[in-house]
């Protein structure tokens, strides 16, 4: 017999914390400590910092068993989820639940939240930075059968999940390969090994374009309706127009930004993970349009190529040096300024070498849209099997 239960009847729940960044002990140690940028929905085994059992002892963050489910709670991953593959302590923007293993599998759990994701996206609270808080999951309620029913569902679901990852991956090759290429090409941007010429960005960008942030509804916007863009149709480093909120209001007078094909959009505000991701849009868009902290940049065309400076900025250390020049005060949203952007230098490559990678970019482009076409269909079949999962209908 399947009951429905509230998460709070059958696991443990709690938060981390972040121990003071003043005191160097506490980041020299060797303890996993896991922020919600670093949640994939899948399994976590190690993680960018770590922290010491000094900081266990006197910060607020927890030592968390490994099997606990985690779920980032605020931010611009709110909703964002994985399990946790070793012992590991977490930041507080991140909820940890921990099933009792005599009532419920753990990956069962997973997957029936993940089906529940959107669900807790409508009851968070906040504007710019939604908010899910431990409450809200606590009284999140999901189907339990028992346990040997559980398992099989999960095993069914994983083994969906697997060829839906894979997909993923197809797509991330395509990234790699064309990172790989621009190396091969430039060189390190960073250490400039070809010794080319500096630039400012001042000196090929002729103009910075930002959006309007409209009052939208959580829903996208479907036939018809116009939508703002959320910075997370930007932030995974691909154009997604379909992360957008409608707007029902009207636009009076305003004069709206719609991406064009080509177009290279920047997120000037984002998590310290995510603030400075960019993306080149495939397509015209009619019915979505730039919000103010998503910026449309224009190049000098005989100075730079929005493909080569996509894949500049895409450069995990150059991208790490422009992003520590963010202001802010919150760790969870932080800004780039126009002029601290224009200031920065970066090696400038011939424009006919920047115009042949342009090329090979488009090229691969296409191929690796009719892959995401072929991803697009894996995800609804995947989305379509786990409702069912859910209804009892496997």
């Amino acid at each position: 017999m399947t009951s429905i239960v509230s998460i709070s009847e059958f696991c443990k729940t709690g938060s981390g914390g972040t121990p003071s960044r003043k005191t160097d002990e506490y980041f020299s140690g060797t303890i996993p400590w896991i922020k919600s940028g670093e949640l994939r929905e899948n399994i976590i085994t190690e993680s960018e910092e770590h922290i010491s059992e000094v900081a266990l002892k006197e910060s607020s963050a927890k030592l968390i068993p490994a099997g606990a489910i985690l779920v980032a709670m605020y931010g611009a991953t709110v909703g964002r989820m994985g399990l946790l593959g070793v012992d590991a302590a977490t930041n507080q923007a991140v909820c940890n639940i921990i099933p009792d293993k005599k009532k419920a599998d753990m990956k069962y759990v997973f997957h029936a939240l993940q089906a529940k994701v959107p669900e807790l996206l409508k009851k968070s609270v906040g504007g710019a930075q939604p908010n899910i808080s431990q409450q809200i999951i606590k009284e999140t309620k999901i189907p339990l059968p028992p346990l040997p029913e559980q398992k099989r569902i999960a095993a069914i679901l994983d083994k969906a999940d697997a060829i839906r990852r894979k997909r993923r991956q197809a797509l991330a090759l395509a990234d790699q390969f064309l990172q790989a290429v621009f190396l091969e090409m430039f060189g390190d941007p960073v250490t400039n090994p070809k010794g080319w010429k500096r630039l400012t960005m001042a000196e090929c960008v002729y103009s910075i374009e930002s959006g309007w942030s409209a009052n939208g509804d959580s829903r996208s916007a479907s036939n018809g309706e116009i939508g703002v863009l959320k910075i997370s149709s930007v932030t995974s480093g691909h154009f997604r127009p379909d992360e957008n909120k409608v707007v029902t209001g009207g636009v009076p007078g305003k004069k709206l930004i719609f991406p064009q094909k080509g177009d290279l959009l920047f997120s000037r505000a984002n998590t310290r993970d995510l603030v400075a991701a960019t993306c080149i849009v495939g397509m015209d868009q009619e019915k979505v349009f730039l919000p103010d902290k998503l910026w449309r940049i224009n190049l000098d065309s005989g100075q730079a190529t929005p493909e080569f400076i996509k894949f500049l900025l895409t450069h995990s250390e150059f991208r790490s040096s422009l992003t520590k020049r963010a202001t802010g005060t919150s760790g969870s949203m932080l800004n780039i300024s126009k002029e601290k952007l224009l200031e920065t230098t970066f090696p400038s490559p011939p424009i006919a070498l920047q115009r042949q990678f342009s090329s090979l970019y488009w090229r691969e482009r296409t191929a690796s849209d009719r892959r995401h076409q072929v991803s697009m269909v894996t995800e609804t079949l995947f989305s379509s099997l786990t409702q069912r999962a859910f209804r009892g209908e496997l």
